[in-house]
């Protein structure tokens, strides 16, 4: 009998290169928010695997950028600080865009790593346009062909949303992962709590309903989690905005966006907890809560 694997794996890159996306169908459950906005992910999410094989302990990182406050400040130091304590690192890249800075930045971090790195070239069913430049950026950096990088950076094409390539994505992990017993029981899923997991929900949703309009400025903090009774649960929740304006928008005339925010992430809730939800959610101004040491530490950016 083959001897199982375990080890960690940091999924590492900038903003909205799809790594949410690709946990949650690795996993079969949704564990990340996913959100076409950049920054989405601004905690840690362990997400586990377990199967015949082993178990592989996911790190979905947030991505890495070009930081204007301190809360991105600490989300790249979440990203790199995850990378270095992994076994292997997945190096995960939009394939439809073009190499830009924050993908520099991302490479430049990496390619000291003593772990293995995999280049997954996500997006490739919309054609892989910018496959080569992502080749390119690895060799000049590295300064060698890939052909005598070997194992050290293994290049595999995949689509998250599609699932492409994903098995043989797994493979590839599985079989450069350390041999070990598992760490987490095996119907552990994720190890984030529930108290960030909700937040998540509810920021998701705002998101939804938003669009674009203010989601660097949105963070959400959950107060309480009660069980009012044995088949409901009461949660509630602080919207947190730096300015009066922010706060009219997120609110919506006649409180139409927080209603739409309200109704969407309970139903998500209930779905998740298989029991009714009475969500409170209230809008709060707090001016420069980004750069709020307690505030971030609140909210499981700073540890």
């Amino acid at each position: 009998m083959e001897n199982k694997k375990c080890g960690i794996v940091a999924i590492v890159g900038r903003t909205n290169t799809g790594k949410s996306t690709l946990l949650n169908y690795i996993l079969g459950k949704k564990v990340a928010i996913v959100s076409k906005i950049p920054q989405t992910t601004r905690n840690i999410i362990r997400g586990i695997l377990t199967e015949k094989r082993g178990q592989i302990i996911f790190v979905d990182t947030p991505g890495i950028h070009k930081p204007k406050h301190r809360l991105g400040k600490y989300m790249n130091i979440l990203a790199e600080d995850s990378a270095s304590g992994a076994d292997l690192i997945m190096h995960l890249v939009d394939s439809s865009e073009r190499v830009g800075e924050e993908e520099e930045m991302v490479v430049n971090y990496l390619k000291a790593a003593s772990a293995p790195i995999v280049l997954a070239l996500n997006k490739i069913d919309l054609g892989g346009k910018f496959v080569p430049e992502y080749l390119k950026l690895w060799e000049e950096k590295k300064g060698k062909t890939l052909q005598e990088l070997g194992d050290a950076l293994i290049v595999i094409p995949i689509s998250a949303l599609k699932g492409t390539n994903i098995d043989r994505l797994l493979e590839v992990l599985f079989s450069h992962l350390p041999e070990g017993q598992e760490l987490y029981p095996q119907e552990v899923i994720s190890d984030f709590s529930e108290r960030l997991s909700y937040a998540d929900i509810i920021r998701e949703k705002l998101f939804e309903c938003m669009r674009e309009e203010l989601p660097y400025s949105i963070g959400v903090l959950v107060d309480e989690i009660a069980e009012r009774s044995k088949k409901l649960t009461y949660i509630r929740a602080d919207i947190l905005v730096e300015r009066d304006s922010q706060k009219a928008i997120v609110i919506g005339d006649k409180g139409k966006v927080m209603k739409n925010v309200g109704s969407l992430a309970r139903k998500e809730l209930e779905g998740a907890l298989g029991r009714k939800v009475y969500l409170e959610l209230n809008a709060k101004v707090k001016p420069g809560w980004r750069q709020d040491t307690e505030i971030l530490r609140q909210m499981g950016i700073i540890l």
